[in-house]
C-alpha cells in the first residue's frame, strides 16, 4: 500500500528480470511483507540512518531485495519495526548486507541478538580476492557491469516525502545484492573458504555491541592520555563513563555533551570546585556540579584502583625493516591467493608477531593470527619468513605481481 506523498509501485528491467518495487508504510503492508520474508529462505536489506546528532542512529528506512521484489519501510510511519528485527534475527534463512556492522548494531538495539544467517558480500568479496573495504558501487561495477548512482550518500533521510533520487538510491542499494550473493558464494565454494567466511561473520558480530561499551578502555586512546599519571588516568575514566551514560540517557552524541579535549583537560587540571571549571572554555554550567562530583570521586580511589599508564613499546632498530619486509611477502601471498590483504593480518598484527619472534616467543597468543583459518594459512607463511627460509626476488617487472619466492 502506499499514502498519497508515497513514490508508487513500478516495475522496472533488471540483469534478472523485472522487478516489482514497493514502498511500506502501513502497517498491513509491514505484516504482509514479514509473513512473505519468513517463508524465503535468502533475502536481502540495507538501511539509512542519522547518526549526527543522537548517541543511537535515527533509523529512516530498511530497504529490502527478494528475488522477485524490491521494498522500502519507513520506520517514521510504521511503529512496528522491531518485528523486522526479530525476523533478521531467527535462525534458518540467509540474510545478505553490505559492510553490515550498522545493520547488525541495529538488530541488536532492536532485537537484542544479532542476525542469524548474516552474509556479508563485502567481506566475501576480500576473501575471494577483490579489494577489501569494497564500496557498493563499485562491487556491483566489477562483477556485474552496472553503474550506480553515488549522489545521494549525505542526504537528509528523515525529510518526507522522499524525493524521487532518494527513492532511485535507495532502490538500487539493494538491486543486485542477491547477484553478488550468488557470485560470491559460489567463488568461496570453488575456493574451500566457506569456513573463512563464516569465521569472518562470527567476528564480525562479536565485534558489534547494541550500545557503546563503558567498561571498555576507549579512554585509553584519547588523544593526550598517554601524558597522564595514574591518577589522572583514573579521572579520565570516570569523565568517559559519565559522558557515555549521559549521552546515552539524553541521546545525544558525546561530543556535544563533552569533547575529547576537555575530557583530558579536566582530568589534567582535576578541579574540585564548579568554580574552577569556568577556566575551561567550552564545559556547561549546567553539567559542571556533577562533573566536579565525578572528578572527585576518581581522585579519591585507593592506589590500587588507579589503572595503570600504557607500557611505553620502544622496539629494536630491526623492528620495523622487518615489519616492512613481512607486509611485502603477506601482500605477494594474496595476490597470489587471490586474497584481500587487510583481512589477511594488519600492521599492528605484523609488528606484534615481529616483536615475539624477537623476545624469542615464535607462536602467538592473541590477536586475529593466534586462531582459525589465519593461524593455518596466514602464520606459518610469516614465520617461515622470519625464519629465512624463504626469500622474495624480482622475477618479471612487466608483471602485474612481478615478485616470486
Amino acid at each position: 500500500m502506499t499514502s498519497p506523498d508515497s513514490p508508487t509501485n513500478s516495475t522496472l528491467q533488471t540483469q534478472s528480470g523485472p522487478l516489482r518495487e514497493e514502498y511500506i508504510d502501513t502497517r498491513d503492508s509491514l505484516r504482509t511483507l514479514l509473513n512473505k520474508l519468513s517463508q524465503l529462505p535468502v533475502w536481502a536489506f540495507d538501511t539509512e540512518f542519522v547518526g549526527e546528532e543522537t548517541y543511537i542512529p535515527k533509523l529512516c528506512l530498511v530497504q529490502v531485495a527478494t528475488p522477485d521484489g524490491l521494498f522500502l519501510i519507513d520506520p517514521l510511519a510504521v511503529d512496528e519495526i522491531a518485528s523486522f528485527w526479530k525476523l533478521v534475527a531467527e535462525p534458518g534463512r540467509r540474510v545478505v548486507v553490505h559492510g553490515g556492522r550498522e545493520e547488525i548494531r541495529l538488530c541488536r538495539t532492536w532485537a537484542g541478538i544479532p542476525p542469524a544467517g548474516l552474509f556479508d558480500v563485502q567481506v566475501a568479496a576480500g576473501l575471494t580476492g577483490l579489494v577489501f573495504p569494497l564500496g557498493m558501487a563499485t562491487l556491483a561495477e566489477q562483477e556485474l557491469g552496472v553503474r550506480l548512482r553515488k549522489g545521494e550518500t549525505l542526504t537528509e533521510w528523515r525529510t518526507r516525502p522522499l524525493s524521487p533520487e532518494q527513492i532511485t538510491y535507495a532502490y538500487d542499494d539493494i538491486r543486485y545484492l542477491l547477484s553478488l550473493e550468488k557470485i560470491l558464494s559460489n567463488r568461496l565454494a570453488e575456493t574451500n573458504r566457506q569456513a573463512w567466511m563464516e569465521e569472518e561473520t562470527s567476528r564480525q558480530i562479536n565485534s558489534v555491541d547494541p550500545v557503546r561499551i563503558q567498561e571498555d578502555e576507549r579512554w585509553r586512546k584519547l588523544k593526550g592520555a598517554g601524558s597522564l599519571d595514574p591518577k589522572r588516568l583514573a579521572v579520565l575514566r570516570s569523565l568517559h563513563a559519565w559522558r557515555e551514560s549521559r549521552a546515552n540517557e539524553l541521546n545525544r552524541p558525546v561530543r556535544v555533551l563533552l569533547r575529547d579535549d576537555l575530557l583530558i583537560e579536566l582530568a589534567r587540571r582535576m578541579p574540585s570546585r564548579p568554580a574552577e571549571l569556568e577556566l575551561v572554555r567550552g564545559i556547561s554550567k549546567r553539567d559542571a556540579p556533577v562533573l566536579v562530583d565525578v572528578i572527585e570521586q576518581a581522585r579519591n580511589l585507593p592506589k590500587e584502583q588507579w589503572p595503570e599508564p600504557a607500557p611505553r613499546e620502544l622496539d629494536a632498530p630491526q623492528a620495523q625493516p622487518l615489519v616492512s619486509f613481512l607486509q611485502l611477502v603477506l601482500q605477494h601471498h594474496c595476490a597470489r591467493v587471490n586474497l584481500a590483504q587487510p583481512l589477511a593480518a594488519t600492521q599492528a598484527e605484523l609488528k606484534n608477531l615481529v616483536r615475539q619472534h624477537l623476545a624469542g616467543e615464535s607462536e602467538p597468543v592473541s590477536g586475529l593470527l593466534s586462531a582459525g583459518w589465519r593461524r593455518e594459512n596466514i602464520l606459518p607463511l610469516l614465520q617461515d619468513a622470519l625464519a629465512g627460509k624463504l626469500a622474495l626476488r624480482v622475477e618479471d617487472i612487466t608483471r602485474e605481481e612481478p615478485l616470486g619466492w
